[in-house]
């Protein structure tokens, strides 16, 4: 089961500046590994989910001191696709 690093950004799909969730999944060294992004809305059927300036933001490894930082669910309101 993932869980979701918010990052505030801007968004070049929608032309706003928000919070995004990244999607972290478990490591099998410890800590969470970034894996991609985690959009709702219009962002959803973005073509960068895989390389946009949100994902580039996200540290690449979470390590087991920092795991406070991640949610278990995405935020109400937001749909993963």
């Amino acid at each position: 089961m993932g869980k979701y690093l918010y990052i505030q950004g801007f968004c070049q799909e929608t032309h706003y500046t928000s919070l995004q969730p990244v999607l972290y999944e478990a490591a099998q060294e410890g800590g969470y590994k970034r894996v991609r992004m985690a959009c709702s809305g219009a962002c959803a059927a973005c073509t960068r989910m895989e390389s946009c300036d949100y994902l580039e933001a996200a540290p690449e490894r979470i390590g087991e001191e920092k795991q406070w930082q991640l949610r278990d669910a995405l935020m109400s309101g937001t749909k993963e696709s």
